[in-house]
């Protein structure tokens, strides 16, 4: 189960770096203590930036994703008299993988969600609640197409010819997605204009042109 978590949570670590490039084409996003690497300005070591929501959520995810997979191939799908050593898959059991996928993922994000209010000094202590339950609705609204992630590993693997797990090349393909369409459906659109502060700072000048360029239309 450790060793899975583990492919699980590097997958996903990749999977939601790479998502940041979809959703934020030509922007400079906050990647905290990494920003000296990329040559840009540091506000925060940490909190409240890319690298932490990166590094930190894939580990709830995972641990909710592999405790869901078990509890379903061990418990719920025998109880549902499905033939003996029926296991989680989008060919056999299609209405349970997306019910696992979605609550996986609801499960994981609030997780991060809640640790990260408790934990992050830059919530003042009256309004770490808020942090928690301002997420729940975006976070539902984007974690209902988590349909995405099974429906397209089971086209990766078909045209592929094999499985594609985690930690595999082609295996990552699935996961990018889910995490652009979750990210994204729970954001506004455009989703490159969802900011924060200090990034708007760090993007000022191609902001700026978007602008102009959008009124010159």
């Amino acid at each position: 189960l450790l060793r899975r978590i583990g492919v699980t949570y590097g997958t996903f670590v990749v999977a939601n770096s790479l998502s940041n490039f979809i959703l934020y084409p030509n922007r400079k996003l906050d990647y905290g203590f990494v920003n000296r690497a990329l040559g840009r300005e540091v506000n925060k070591e940490w909190w409240g930036t890319r690298t932490a929501h990166i590094l930190t959520i894939a580990l709830p995810l995972a641990v909710a994703d592999h405790l869901s997979i078990d509890m379903w191939n061990k418990v719920l799908l025998p109880r549902m008299r499905y033939p003996a050593g029926t296991t989680l898959s989008f060919y056999r059991t299609p209405a349970a993988v997306l019910i696992h996928a979605v609550t996986f993922a609801f499960t994981g994000i609030m997780a991060y969600v809640a640790w990260d209010a408790y934990m992050n000094p830059y919530h003042h202590n009256e309004k770490r609640v808020h942090a928690i339950t301002s997420k729940v609705y975006p976070e539902l609204q984007g974690c209902h197409t988590m349909y995405v992630l099974p429906v397209s590993s089971g086209i990766v693997d078909h045209l592929v010819g094999r499985p594609c797990p985690h930690g595999t090349l082609w295996g990552l393909i699935p996961p990018v997605l889910a995490f652009t369409t979750v990210k994204g459906f729970g954001m506004a659109w455009p989703w490159n204009e969802n900011l924060t502060p200090f990034e708007r700072k760090l993007n000022a000048p191609l902001l700026a042109s978007d602008q102009i360029a959008y009124n010159s239309q």
